[in-house]
Parts: C-alpha cells; sequence; structure tokens
C-alpha cells in the first residue's frame, strides 16, 4: 500500500459556485455547511477510469473463459433484457440519462477493444453461447441503493437459456463497480443470481461518517430542513435515504442529498451546487486526479480524540501505521464501519481490509471490529507520545509494528 496524494488545494468551497451555494445557508448554519460540503468525495473522470478498469481487469482475470461486460442500467419492472437469442444489445437505454451509462458503455467499448476474446462488449445470448462465456459482468459507477443493480440482473435472469447454464454451473454473475454502500452490497448479494460484487472503494455515507454523534446528526438535520426548499424534500436524505458523500465528475448521484443537486421549490430562491446532477466545468476543477488521503489528525479531531490526535505517533510510524492508529481510535469512539474506516484513511476497499486483518491479527480488534484491551493499551502508548518532542522523521515505508514492542521511547 503506497500513501495517497496530498488533498488537491482547489476545493469546492473556493470554486464560484461553492461560495454561492454556501451563502444560501443560514449564518448559524454555514460552518456546518461547508463541513459537509468538504466531507464529499471527489471522483474525477481520470480516478474514475483508471480504478475502474484496473478492477474489472483484475476481476475478470480470475475467471476461466470469456467474461460478457454489460453497463448496468434501469429496467423496468418484468422487462427482459434480451429481446432473442440474437438480438443486437443496446449499450445504453434510448432517452436515459447518460451520464454514467454512457461513460461506462465506451469503457466497455474500449476494454472489449484490447482484450479482445476475453472481454466481450454487450454480446447477445447467441454470441455468448458461441464465444462459451463464463461470467457476466455488470458494470457501473457506484451501487447506492442496490435497487438498480439488483432489477438489472433480474431483467437477465428472465432469459432461459441464462437461467440454464446458471443451474448447470456454466456461468457466474457479478456486479464490477468503482464503489458500494453498506445496503447497497447486501441487496446485490441476496439477489437469487448468486450476484457476486467486487468493488473498488468502499461509498461513504453522510450517515456513518467518522464524527462525533452530535455532529452526525446535527449534519443530516441539515439536509432535512434545508432539502424542504428544494422540489425534492422527499429525497432531503437521497433516494431511499441513504444519504451518500460521492460525487463523480461526470454527475451527483441522486442517493445524495437533495441539497447537492435538486432543483429549487417554486416559491424558493434554493439553488443546488450541481444543478439537474451535473457537474459545470468550474466545479470541476476542484475535482483531483486520484482521491486523497485525508488528514489522520483532522479525522481524529472530528471524531472526537483530541488527545491521540496530537500525538507524535502519527507522524514517525509512516502512512501505514497512522492509518492503524486511526482505525483504533475510531473503534474506540464506537466507529466500526468499513465505509467510516475507508472515509478516514482515504484508502482503497483492499487496503481497508488489509489493514483490519492486522488489526484483529494483532488482537487490536476483535472479528466484529470493536477495540480489545491490547487495542486499548496501544491507544495509550500512542497518546502518551508528545509530538512536540517527537524527533524520528516519518518512516514513510509499509511496515508497522505496535507501539509497546519498541520499547520505551527516547525524550
Amino acid at each position: 500500500m503506497k500513501a495517497e496524494t496530498p488533498i488537491d488545494a482547489r476545493q469546492l468551497s473556493l470554486t464560484l459556485r461553492g461560495k454561492e451555494w454556501l451563502q444560501r445557508f443560514g449564518d448559524s448554519d454555514r460552518e456546518l455547511a461547508e463541513l459537509v460540503l468538504s466531507a464529499l468525495t471527489l471522483v474525477s473522470h481520470s480516478e474514475f477510469e483508471r480504478t475502474l478498469t484496473a478492477k474489472i481487469i483484475d476481476v475478470a482475470n480470475q475467471i476461466e473463459g470469456p467474461v460478457a461486460l454489460f453497463a448496468t442500467r434501469e429496467m423496468k419492472p418484468l422487462e427482459p433484457y434480451f429481446n432473442g437469442l440474437s438480438s443486437a444489445i443496446s449499450a445504453v437505454a434510448p432517452g436515459a440519462d447518460l451520464g454514467s451509462e454512457a461513460r461506462v458503455a465506451a469503457l466497455i467499448r474500449n476494454l472489449a477493444k484490447a482484450y479482445s476474446g476475453k472481454l466481450l462488449n454487450h454480446p447477445s445470448v447467441d454470441d455468448m453461447r458461441g464465444a462459451k462465456c463464463r461470467a457476466i459482468f455488470a458494470v457501473d459507477d457506484f451501487i447506492g441503493s442496490g435497487r438498480r443493480t439488483a432489477s438489472f440482473f433480474a431483467s437477465m435472469w428472465r432469459s432461459p437459456s441464462l437461467r440454464s447454464w446458471h443451474s448447470l454451473g456454466l456461468i457466474s454473475f457479478w456486479a464490477v463497480t468503482y464503489a458500494a454502500t453498506e445496503v447497497g452490497l447486501r441487496r446485490v448479494e441476496s439477489s437469487r443470481t448468486g450476484t457476486k460484487v467486487r468493488y473498488a472503494r468502499d461509498c461513504p455515507s453522510f450517515r456513518n461518517m467518522p464524527w462525533r454523534k452530535s455532529v452526525q446528526e446535527a449534519a443530516l438535520d441539515l439536509f432535512r430542513r434545508y432539502g424542504k426548499r428544494t422540489s425534492q424534500k422527499y429525497l432531503a436524505l437521497g433516494y431511499e435515504q441513504v444519504a451518500t458523500a460521492i460525487v463523480f465528475e461526470h454527475g451527483c448521484p441522486n442517493n445524495s442529498p437533495a441539497i447537492f443537486w435538486a432543483p429549487p421549490h417554486p416559491r424558493s430562491e434554493w439553488e443546488p451546487l450541481f444543478p439537474e446532477r451535473s457537474v459545470l466545468p468550474t466545479e470541476a476543477s476542484a475535482f483531483p486526479p486520484e482521491i486523497a488521503r485525508r488528514e489522520p489528525t483532522l479525522v481524529l479531531l472530528q471524531a472526537g480524540q483530541r488527545r491521540l490526535s496530537r500525538s507524535g505517533a502519527l507522524t514517525r510510524r509512516g502512512p501505514i501505521g497512522a492509518s492503524i492508529l486511526t482505525v483504533l481510535g475510531l473503534a474506540a469512539q464506537g466507529i466500526r464501519s468499513r465505509a467510516a474506516i475507508a472515509y478516514a484513511t482515504g484508502l482503497a476497499a483492499g487496503d481497508v481490509t488489509r489493514i483490519l486483518d492486522r488489526c484483529v491479527k494483532w488482537n487490536f480488534l476483535t472479528a466484529t471490529l470493536r477495540l480489545t484491551p491490547a487495542g486499548s493499551a496501544e491507544l495509550r502508548y500512542a497518546k502518551s507520545i508528545d509530538a512536540i518532542k517527537n524527533k524520528v522523521p516519518p518512516r514513510g515505508n509499509d511496515e508497522y509494528y505496535p507501539l509497546q514492542l519498541r520499547g520505551p521511547v527516547d525524550g
């Protein structure tokens, strides 16, 4: 695991529209509004395409045989995806909002060209039979509520051929996406197709931000109060109340709180930051090339770990050690969700898993990510290291050893 790039200096709050958006909040709410704005995870075109491409290739390499790639899209109830065995497949739905669908479809097209024979671009049932396809990937930018992905696979399941191949163990179903929420994962993985989900990043949500409980509740209340000024007040916390805190350069999901994207109520002068869920060129300048690693001291301070945030242990143990101490500090505050940990550390899903595995292996955390006595002792030791007296430069490598095993620290 390597350290993530530093946070990009260009922020949404510094763009013209960002400044105007913040001014629409009352004086007593503006500081909180700036906090929720800064909490958004911004995913640029380059970050999205590079990361999702790598994930598709990685998962496809685990399949023996050709893989069919399809861009996930909205499907009507009981609507079959395949109209006949040899019918040509449209990559995107006619007349749809093609923000994410078109980008994913283009990515699939390019991958199929580069890996001809292994990856198939929206093949028909006959095409999959002729190629002896062994897996179907539904590709998307993110899984929010999981409803769209689940209904997409349900529409594919209406094909007698696919059901037959699946019952014989000849084909498997996979959802491959850039990010996924915990609720979305549960919905998709519980479908009768036995779909496996693979994703690059845990999707952050304002429902499980690593903040003090009072701040988290105040943020949700802010969304509800100002959501009434939009034309979508019933989506104040986003579609199905998911309250996602991720925005792609190609568009803002409707699972995000309405104040970010919904049009104003007819009797309100409210203006969203991302009108009609679109990211305008001025705001696009704030999207960093890569996901930034959040500053551990600030994350811990916001979680209520003031003493730990001042510890010299955060700087002298390198990025991996800082991530481990951040995870332990959050666990001590009752913050244990993967999404919160991913947000706090800025790490990809695989790296989050490795960090958590280390914490469990060293008996710092239980299997349910609760702090153990050994984890508490590790935190106490870390808090005892004065940042001012710290004279050891960051190691900056991938190694980390429990502080208690290093002996006394020189003053």
